[in-house]
């Protein structure tokens, strides 16, 4: 290989040089390597320098990348993220990791890396910001994020699941084009939709997309369950939210032969109906359910829904029901003659599943999952504010903080209920390690706390390694 001298001072050093090329991006990148300084050109003879073997260069936080790695490596996850993104899948699972520790924006990436073992245990893993936003770039790219989820789906995902699809508002005021005027939960803003699915057992996320802010739920709910099933994906059931419920959307449902657990919206005559029909006197011990620790009544009708058979589940919470009439009666003006008490604490649930009346609640609320996740991504993974300019670079931003969720949905179900993620990863972080001029390192002592957390997942803590 060739060799590159480069003076500094009265010294001349040598450096073994060659290009290769990206397997991701398809780039040739120019590599180096440190031979010494220059003995003799000609005869190509070097000599690095020599240090003092016991000399203390730095320390740095260690339990929790540790811990980060060998728990990615038992659920192979960090041979996923290698497969696909190759040379990057350090850079992703460090930045993974700065978001799982409440990391604040991306830019302050570089100054964590430089005091954490990330730089150890991933050291291919390049942070500066001009490299994330190339990074965000890459992951971005549409080909590679199918390729992600086709491997992804493949490892995790059953082959015929039940999907609970939901979708949340990200609010921005960046110029691209998927950033429009949406109204949602009564309020309107400048937004992105983000629609995610969810596997119902495991609560785990399957598959996300995104669309302007200005286009409904209900027109999102056949393009996912297709891309879906372009991914391999064979939904049996789907548990969606009233927003998704559409003439076009519940036929395409039973074309497909999928199952299908939806709330009615109140503005729909079959709904008017019902409740006029089969509300009145629901209140009768036959129709009483447990849900939890609340009393429930549900009535189970079979109904024609646009030309199928189905079933309809009206459900009536009492105490819901007391808390609305009591407002409805509060809120009445002096001139208002007459009452509307009709829709009080009352709930039409649609599917074309005969369920027992037992399980439709408990089954219905699965969605909650599809929330909660979109909760934790806000809350505990800083998806907002976006602070990316360009809509390429916005979807690679999904993908990362698509994989960090993941990663913290399985780190909180491997410890809980004895902690949290964010207090296993600062419990972990007080684990210091010295790294030394021979390229050993050794780890301080482990406490009481951090082994019992360190057995609990299997994981092995060696006193001193090599870097």
């Amino acid at each position: 290989m060739p060799v590159r001298y480069k003076k500094f001072g009265q010294q001349e050093y040598a450096y073994e040089i060659w290009n290769e090329k990206d397997p991701v991006s398809g780039k040739w990148i120019q590599r180096s390597r440190y031979l010494g300084v220059v003995i003799d050109k000609e005869k190509a003879v070097y000599a690095k320098r020599l240090q003092d073997k016991s000399d203390e260069q730095y320390i740095l936080d260690y339990g929790d990348c540790y811990y980060f790695r060998e728990f990615l490596i038992k659920e192979n996850l960090l041979p996923l993220l290698k497969t696909v993104f190759t040379t990057h899948a350090d850079t992703i699972w460090s930045l993974a990791l700065f978001k799982l520790q409440g990391g604040s924006a991306m830019r302050h990436a570089q100054t964590w890396y430089e005091g954490s073992a990330a730089r150890l245990l991933f050291p291919q893993a390049t942070v500066s910001t001009q490299s994330i936003s190339s990074l965000l770039d890459m992951m971005g790219k549409e080909k590679l994020q199918r390729r992600f989820f086709q491997t992804y789906l493949q490892d995790m995902c059953p082959k015929q699941p039940s999907i609970i699809i939901d979708s949340t508002g990200l609010p921005n005021q960046i110029k691209m084009p998927i950033t429009e005027w949406g109204y949602h939960d009564g309020t309107i803003e400048k937004e992105v939709r983000l629609i995610l699915a969810v596997e119902k057992e495991s609560k785990m996320p399957l598959y996300f997309r995104y669309v302007a802010g200005n286009i409904g739920d209900v027109s999102t709910l056949i393009t996912t369950i297709s891309e879906l099933q372009k991914l391999g994906v064979k939904p049996t059931v789907s548990i969606i939210d009233a927003g998704y419920c559409s003439e076009d959307n519940i036929q395409a449902l039973y074309r497909g032969e999928i199952g299908f657990l939806t709330r009615l919206p109140t503005n729909r005559i079959l709904y008017q109906d019902l409740v006029a029909k089969e509300a009145v006197g629901i209140e009768r011990l036959a129709n009483a359910v447990v849900y939890g620790k609340r009393g429930l009544f549900i009535k189970k009708q079979q109904v024609d829904l646009y030309g199928h058979l189905a079933y309809a589940y009206i459900v009536c919470d009492p105490v819901r029901r007391g808390a609305e009439v009591s407002k409805s009666i509060l809120g009445l003006q002096q001139d208002d003659d007459q009452l509307d008490l009709q829709n009080c604490g009352i709930m039409v649930l649609v599917s074309n599943m005969e369920l027992d009346t037992k399980e439709v609640v408990p089954l219905y609320y699965a969605r909650q999952a599809a929330e909660q996740l979109f909760g934790i991504s806000k809350a505990d993974l800083h998806i907002l504010p976006v602070r990316v300019h360009s809509e390429a670079r916005f979807r690679g931003l999904m993908l990362l903080s698509f994989i960090t969720l993941v990663v913290y949905l399985k780190l909180k179900k491997s410890i809980e209920p004895t902690m949290t993620v964010e207090q296993l990863l600062l419990l972990m972080r007080n684990l210091k390690c010295k790294v030394y001029n021979d390229h050993s390192l050794i780890i301080g002592e482990v406490n009481k706390e951090q082994r019992e957390a360190f057995e609990k997942v299997g994981i092995l803590v060696p006193k001193r390694r090599g870097i």
